[in-house]
């Protein structure tokens, strides 16, 4: 007798509808703040804010790594970084979701910043629950028989129970 589970991945973080819409029409939060460079030069800056599904650390900060933000800080469960030419800030919220807070000069650039993370982090969160239930199949002494990846990047396992 064989079992099959599949790991559909999900989107995390960025919903094409709702965020384009969101982003057009300047998100609940978005003002402008004074970024001082020095103290000659003063520019105004635009905040943005986004609802995710991010609730891993560690898999957010590898996914932050991999597209190389730099300067990436961490206090308590909130995490700062500065991405391309924008400064992001995830406010973790306790048995919520991560919130994305986009700070910059301008929002070139700023809907492929979201998708782009918000893809990397689903590629990272679907390949720790696939160790994951590998790991857990094992410890049960559980084998696979057969792995297929799908077009839609669905994974399928196919499990022996025998």
């Amino acid at each position: 007798m064989s079992v099959t589970v599949s790991a559909t991945p999900f989107l995390l973080l960025y919903s094409v509808g709702q965020g384009i819409a969101a982003i057009a029409q300047g998100m609940t939060g978005a003002g402008t703040t004074k970024l001082h460079l020095d103290e000659k030069v003063a520019q105004q800056l635009f905040n943005k804010e986004f609802s995710t599904q991010i609730v891993d650390k560690e898999t957010l900060i590898k996914t932050l790594v991999e597209h190389g933000a730099n300067n990436i800080q961490e206090l308590n469960n909130d995490i700062k970084c500065d991405c391309e030419q924008f400064h992001i800030e995830f406010t973790h919220h306790t048995g919520k979701p991560y919130t994305m807070t986009i700070s910059a000069r301008n929002e070139f650039g700023l809907n492929e910043l979201v998708k782009d993370i918000s893809n990397e982090y689903t590629i990272n969160a679907q390949e720790v629950s696939y160790n994951k239930i590998k790991e857990r199949l094992e410890a049960q002494n559980l084998s696979i028989d057969e792995e297929e990846i799908l077009d839609d990047d669905t994974i399928v396992l196919t499990v022996n129970l025998d």
